[in-house]
């Protein structure tokens, strides 16, 4: 479970209970205790003014301080709006409102500093979480092969994604107006259907994230 700090104020007491449909509990405990715990989605990055405005901030938390695939090396807004100039990549496209119409720059993933395909699964399955909350967002190949992926995505020019890949359960497609954004709030890319399918176009500054430790909190 993810302690927020509203969440934090309202805790009066902590208890620890056991029950059993027989037989006798023994339990011993050396200690309870309580720190200030720097999961990797709530990680804050050297630069703590790098988070758009907080009036134009839709994301629950910070962006994680060394996302995957050399995306926490991309530390300028390469965006075509004004945004503030400490935002990192991410920062723009994933948590500033400024931005939701737009993308990363299209085959950012073939830059020479982006390590995508290099850094997958090429054998097997590979899994991209949420950059700030670390939730399972997609997960390919499945259904198809990851030479199927590599054509997908290179023809798009963003990693795209098809229905039997998503998480659905964490992830908010409205087909309206195109956007998909994550249970914590991130905006991943957009729903955009072609021949082949309903298929997902996500920027991969935005999925790019490391395993939430605690994911309790969003389900």
């Amino acid at each position: 479970m993810c302690l927020t700090p509203k969440e934090l104020n309202k805790i009066l007491r902590i208890e620890v209970w056991a029950e059993g449909v027989a037989g006798k509990i023994h339990l011993e405990l050396q200690s309870i205790s309580a720190q200030t715990v720097q999961a990797q989605q709530f990680q804050v990055q050297s630069a703590v003014s790098a988070s758009p405005p907080s009036e134009y901030n839709k994301c629950t938390g910070p962006i994680q301080s060394n996302l995957k695939y050399g995306i926490s090396g991309r530390t300028q807004p390469t965006v075509p709006v004004p945004v503030n100039d400490t935002e990192t990549l991410a920062d723009a496209v994933c948590c500033d409102k400024r931005t939701l119409p737009f993308a990363e720059p299209r085959f950012l993933f073939q830059a020479p500093d982006i390590s995508l395909y290099t850094e997958m699964d090429y054998k097997g399955v590979t899994v991209f979480y949420d950059s700030v909350c670390g939730l399972p967002l997609f997960q390919t190949p499945v259904n198809r092969t990851f030479a199927d992926f590599q054509a997908d995505t290179d023809e798009h020019g963003w990693p795209s994604f098809r229905e039997a890949e998503i998480f659905a359960e964490n992830i908010i497609t409205d087909k309206a107006t195109t956007y998909v954004t994550s249970k914590c709030g991130t905006h991943l890319g957009s729903y955009l259907p072609d021949e082949n399918g309903p298929r997902w176009c996500m920027d991969l500054s935005c999925i790019s994230g490391n395993k939430a430790q605690f994911v309790g909190a969003y389900h």
